[in-house]
This record gives structure tokens, C-alpha cells and sequence, in this order.
């Protein structure tokens, strides 16, 4: 896990536990002082579960307000994982950047398969934020 991530846990008083799940993980809200945990399945690969961290903490980020109608709402729920992704997204494609990949060589395809978005548009709208510096 690379420092800007942990500091992203720590900013959003946030633990990270890996823990054996049917699904790649979920966020449990801390309440009354307790931190929030983000529970990852243990058998994800690592860059995996670093996508799956990125994608919880885009809901503590994000969902504030939503996240109450989040199990009772369908449309909150889809608002919810779209903007979780989304921010997802946005970190892989920056940390992609501060890797020292040149925007302009990228091929938006590739990357967002790498990603495992189908979500080709935003990566290719990412990087085009790249390409203008």
C-alpha cells in the first residue's frame, strides 16, 4: 500500500481489515468516536484490494447523505457505487500519472481494463485532464 493511500485511511479515521468475504469488501461506518472499517477479502491480490480500499473510501468521501437511504433505496445505492467508482477511478488514473506514465502515450482502453472499469469514458476524460498540463 503506497503512503498517499495511508494517508487517505488515516485522514478519513479509517481502519482497514482483511477478513474472508463472498464479495471484494464493504465499509462499516464508525459511529460515536469508533473509526470506520473497511473490510477487504483476504484473497484479492493486493493491487485488487488497493482498488477495493480506494472505492470505500470514495463512499466515507461522498456519501454522506446517501448513505442513510443506502440499503432502503435503489437510486441512492446507484448513486452511491457510481460516485465510489468513480472517485476510484480518478485515484488510479492520478496514481498512474505520478508513476511516471506520460498522458499522452496512454491508451485509455488498456488502462481501464487494467483498472477493471468499463467505465472507458472517465478514464479517457482522467487523462485528458493530464494532457493539457
Amino acid at each position: 500500500m503506497d503512503n498517499h493511500l495511508k494517508r487517505m485511511i488515516k485522514k478519513y479515521h479509517a481502519e482497514v481489515d482483511y477478513i474472508q468475504l463472498e464479495r471484494p469488501g464493504y465499509l462499516a461506518r464508525g459511529v460515536n468516536g469508533l473509526p470506520n472499517i473497511i473490510f477487504v477479502n483476504s484473497k484479492l491480490p493486493s493491487e485488487k484490494a488497493e482498488q477495493v480500499i480506494i472505492h470505500e473510501l470514495g463512499h466515507l468521501m461522498h456519501d454522506h447523505e446517501s448513505a442513510k437511504k443506502y440499503s432502503n433505496k435503489y437510486s441512492a445505492r446507484i448513486i452511491c457505487e457510481s460516485g465510489a467508482n468513480n472517485f476510484m477511478i480518478r485515484q488510479q488514473v492520478k496514481k498512474y500519472i505520478a508513476l511516471g506514465n506520460n498522458a499522452l502515450d496512454a491508451n485509455w482502453l488498456n488502462l481501464a481494463n487494467y483498472i477493471g472499469t468499463n467505465n472507458y469514458w472517465l478514464v479517457r476524460e482522467e487523462l485528458l485532464k493530464y494532457k493539457a498540463d
